[in-house]
């Protein structure tokens, strides 16, 4: 049950036009890979993973082509806080 709730909350964080802006991304499940697979319009990525051994989502973000992108990690809530350019 977990897993489907955070599953439903990256979805719904993903396709919020409030937080995604003019940007529109599809999130789809790679069952053979066991993963999700997010593509956004502006050529941003992102691959999700549930991690059985630490019982969490882990996801990696791959910033639109051309971009850089700038942050930190929250020490509160483990989090990583940036903006691509």
């Amino acid at each position: 049950m977990r897993r489907k709730s955070w599953t439903l909350l990256l979805l719904l964080a993903l396709a919020t036009p409030a937080w995604a802006g003019d940007v529109r991304c599809t999130t789809y499940e790679e069952r053979t890979l066991d993963r999700l697979q997010t593509i956004c319009s502006d050529g941003s990525r992102a691959t999700s993973y549930w991690n059985k051994t630490l019982s969490r989502w882990e996801s990696t973000v791959s910033p639109p082509p051309g971009q850089t992108c700038a942050g930190r990690l929250n020490p509160k809530t483990r989090q990583w806080e940036g903006r691509c350019r």
